[in-house]
């Protein structure tokens, strides 16, 4: 086995076996935090072990808690191939050869710090020291276990769908999510290889598109899976973003950019709106929701308040228009279900639905970088005689045989994460000029006849990223941050320069002045959303006259200092 430690930022698959590869042994230090380390691992399975169950066993050093600790993604014959974790130490080795790549993350858990300044989390990311130690790198037999029948007759119906909850940035970057889905999704394609009544459900198209550009192999995958039935897009929203402080058109454009990418990717109308972990859901949501033709949402987020915990799991939620949705919080307060026993039979015993509905939704696997279900959890599931199916289903079959369900109207406040709504201060005040010159973009856009669709669709498609419900609260690392401000800066300039341009030609090059108002209401003689022509008039100051002919300026002393024809 051999190591070639990255300098910088992450670099390809094909940059990476360039790179020079020195040997390392178990007990070796490897990874500065945040760096990359690229393991070559060359082996030869012994003859002995002919017609056995074998797989390379890796611990990287785990040390953290699931999804905040080291990961890898493995590389086989040039291509991704499936993801390490603690929960995914085994790789299924075919042949007698083995020769494969590691692409390893030094992820810290940043936290552990407590509030840290920007300058200290800089520092943690330059540090030369190692942050982990190899500990396994052997080749093992594994032995089958054999399957107990412990199936549980149940009135009530579990539909149970895997899923792994990747935070677009939180604790760390938007370059290690991006990493962490490719290493969490691959590990599941080959989950489905090997279960064929598996199901996985993921969100966020901004997440899918990411693994186009970055694993288009991966990506591939995925589109076979999703017309095989066994991959679910679900979401709707571009990210799962935060709704409170958003504008409402933001929540329209979330919508519209995520529903249209599934469409166009997958000829897939999801018609859910899934925000398991976002903090809290304004009144306005469900019309927004039904507008864009989203029949049922899900959330469990509200499963954690602090003082009033939610008195029903299945209901209608009407929105402050009067409209009406079919909602569902699974009853075990998870969405990374482990599938113990126990934990099914809290999800029965929790409903607090069963006179109206004999239904709910259990979400299982590891998030945020741990990998999603592990095939023990998919194992329990056939023990136990629990239904694995799409959320969709589920869902459809819910609201068909729901029956006197009670209303719920208005917001679903969060009782928890309040300061969400002041932290950070500057990403929210560049989130709302981001978001006031996409507006005055597109309408002058309109009216000059020029729009640039392309442009523009990718300034929105940047300001909903940004707008993820760890970035604009306020609850990630400050890395998270410095980019989150940066972005949203460029979003503005690039947007008011797009505006400036569109002004200009609906202006025209006369001589009188056209003033624009982009707000709602009449302001100085020009209507609302409109502009109005006005003549010149002649300015004053206590140094200056102008006119349409001159501009007079004279100094302190009384003398006259320029005249301008």
């Amino acid at each position: 086995m051999t190591a070639f430690p990255v300098r910088g930022e992450p670099v390809s698959y094909a940059d990476a076996i360039r790179g020079t590869f020195a040997p390392i042994q178990v007990g070796d230090p490897w990874g500065p935090p945040w760096s990359t380390t690229w393991f070559h691992v060359r082996g030869r399975v012994p003859e002995s072990w002919a017609g056995r169950r074998v797989v390379a066993s890796f611990d990287l050093g785990f040390d953290g808690p699931t999804g905040f600790t080291c990961e890898a993604l493995a590389w086989k014959d040039g291509k991704p191939w499936r993801g390490v974790d603690p929960n995914h130490r085994w790789l299924p080795i075919h042949g007698q050869d083995v020769d494969f790549y590691l692409e390893a993350a030094a992820n810290p858990r940043a936290t552990e710090q407590g509030p840290e300044p920007a300058a200290s989390m800089i520092a943690l990311r330059e540090s030369p020291e190692p942050a982990f130690v190899l500990r396994e790198a052997a080749l093992a037999i594994l032995e089958d276990t054999p399957s107990t029948d412990g199936r549980i007759d149940l009135s009530h119906r579990i539909t149970a769908v895997g899923h792994a909850h990747i935070d677009t940035a939180w604790e760390w970057p938007l370059r290690e999510a991006k990493r962490k889905v490719g290493r969490s999704w691959s590990t599941q394609l080959a989950l489905m290889d090997e279960y064929p009544d598996y199901v996985f459900a993921a969100s966020q198209p901004a997440q899918y598109e990411w693994i186009k550009e970055s694993y288009p192999d991966i990506y591939r995958r995925i589109q076979e899976k999703v017309v095989a039935g066994s991959w679910e897009p679900v979401g709707a929203m571009w990210v799962e973003a935060d709704c409170n402080l958003p504008s409402g058109e933001s929540l329209v454009r979330q919508l519209l950019h995520g529903k249209r990418f599934f469409m166009r990717e997958f000829g897939y109308e999801t018609k859910i709106l899934w925000l398991p972990d976002v903090f809290g859901y304004p009144g306005n949501l469900p019309q927004l929701m039904a507008e864009a033709g989203c029949d049922f949402f899900l959330t469990q987020k509200l499963s954690w308040n602090d003082t009033n915990k939610p008195e029903h799991h299945t209901f209608i939620w009407e929105g402050i228009d009067g409209t009406r949705i079919f909602t569902h919080f699974p009853p075990a307060d998870t969405y990374n279900g482990s599938f113990t026993a126990e934990e099914v039979e809290r999800s029965v015993r929790n409903f607090k639905d069963p006179a109206s509905s004999n239904r709910s939704l259990y979400l299982f696997g590891w998030g945020d970088g741990g990998g999603g279900p592990q095939p023990e959890m998919i194992e329990a599931a056939h023990r136990l005689g629990v239904e694995l199916g799409r959320a969709a289903d589920f869902f459809e079959k819910a609201a068909a045989e729901s029956h006197d369900l009670t209303t719920s109207a208005g917001e679903l406040y969060f009782e928890l994460h309040r300061g969400t709504y002041t932290s950070q201060s500057r990403t929210k005040r560049l989130n709302r000029q981001a978001q006031q010159a996409l507006k005055e973009a597109e309408m002058w856009s309109v009216a000059a006849g020029e729009y640039p669709q392309g442009e523009l669709d990718a300034l929105w498609k940047s300001l909903l990223l940004n707008q993820f419900h760890d970035i604009l609260p306020g609850s990630s690392i400050d890395w998270v941050y410095e980019e989150a401000e940066r972005d949203l800066s460029r979003v503005a300039d690039d947007a008011n320069s797009i505006a400036d341009v569109a002004v200009k030609s609906i202006a025209g090059a006369g001589e009188r002045f056209a003033v624009f108002n982009a707000s709602s209401h009449p302001r100085g003689g020009a209507p609302s959303c409109g502009w109005a022509v006005v003549d010149r008039q002649p300015s004053i100051s206590s140094q200056s006259l102008e006119n349409e002919f001159l501009r007079v300026e004279w100094n302190d002393g009384g003398a006259l200092t320029s005249i301008w024809d």
